[in-house]
């Protein structure tokens, strides 16, 4: 079994691929991967798209300061790598 990557859009002359091309064959993963198409997902042209979103608990006491410490973080230069190596698409 594996996974396929689906190209969707509006309607049929519209579609968008989640990978750019030239595409990466099943047969040759996982040596080799695909290049997600990041332009897509952040300018939100693949239609099934979401935020990451953090959830700070607000009770102004340690786990309310951890919360921000951490959304900062995702947010700066380090973050966004992070976010990046996890297979996420960065915003920034």
């Amino acid at each position: 079994m594996f996974n396929k990557a689906l190209a969707f859009g509006a309607d049929a002359r519209a579609i968008i691929a989640p990978y750019q091309e030239p595409f990466v064959l099943p047969s040759e993963c996982p040596g080799k991967r695909n290049k997600l198409n990041i332009e897509a997902f952040q300018l939100r042209k693949y239609p099934i798209t979401r935020n990451l979103f953090v959830v700070v608990k607000q009770n102004d006491q340690d786990e309310q300061q951890a919360g921000v410490a951490y959304a900062n973080l995702l947010l700066t230069e380090q973050g966004q790598e992070l976010i990046t190596q996890t297979g996420f698409v960065k915003i920034r």
